[in-house]
Order: C-alpha cells, then sequence, then structure tokens
C-alpha cells in the first residue's frame, strides 16, 4: 500500500464518520444543576490540629459543620477527620462562625 493509497483511504474513512455523525443529533442529557444559595451558611467552621503520627507536626484540617453548638461541632469535626484518614486529633486550631463578620474576632 502506497503513501497516497493510505491517504485516500483515510479520507473515505472520515467522510464517513463526518456523514453519520452530522445525520443524528448528539445525545445530551440534561441533568439538574445544583442551585446557587442565596443563604448564608449556618453553622461552625472548625480548624482541628490533626497529624498521622505522634512527632510529626501538626497540620490545619478545616470542617464546615451544620451545628450552632461548639461541642457538636467539635464531634463533627473530629469524625470527618477520622474519615479522612487522620489517626491523631490534637486539639481546635480555630472556630469561624459562619454568620460573623470574616473580619471580626474573639
Amino acid at each position: 500500500m502506497s503513501v497516497d493509497q493510505f491517504e485516500e483511504s483515510m479520507k473515505r474513512e472520515l467522510d464517513k464518520f463526518v456523514r453519520t455523525s452530522t445525520g443524528t443529533p448528539p445525545q445530551t442529557t440534561s441533568k439538574p444543576r445544583a442551585k446557587q444559595s442565596t443563604t448564608p451558611l449556618k453553622g461552625l467552621r472548625v480548624t482541628l490540629g490533626v497529624k498521622q503520627k505522634r512527632l510529626m507536626l501538626e497540620e490545619p484540617f478545616t470542617v464546615q459543620t451544620s451545628s450552632i453548638s461548639k461541642v457538636e461541632a467539635r464531634i463533627q469535626a473530629e469524625k470527618a477527620a477520622r474519615k479522612a484518614g487522620w489517626k491523631i486529633i490534637s486539639h481546635v486550631i480555630d472556630w469561624n462562625d459562619a454568620e460573623r463578620e470574616p473580619d471580626a474576632r474573639h
């Protein structure tokens, strides 16, 4: 097979492909999209100090919880950290109230 014959066969195959693909409309499935929420987030954002081994440095792990209670929020955050694979959860580094102003600190 020569190069000219190869090119000719490729052109024919491409033409067949283009004709068959334009003859049928593309299948599109319209899935419902997530709507943007205009309401502010409720709950606390908890940042925990986590690590894999005892002598490693702590890394921050932040979770947005649905609870406004600090005790429940800490429990939810610790569960999320364990589920993510962190072994040692030492303490809460920071509490961020979602309804507060971002620049307001206690």
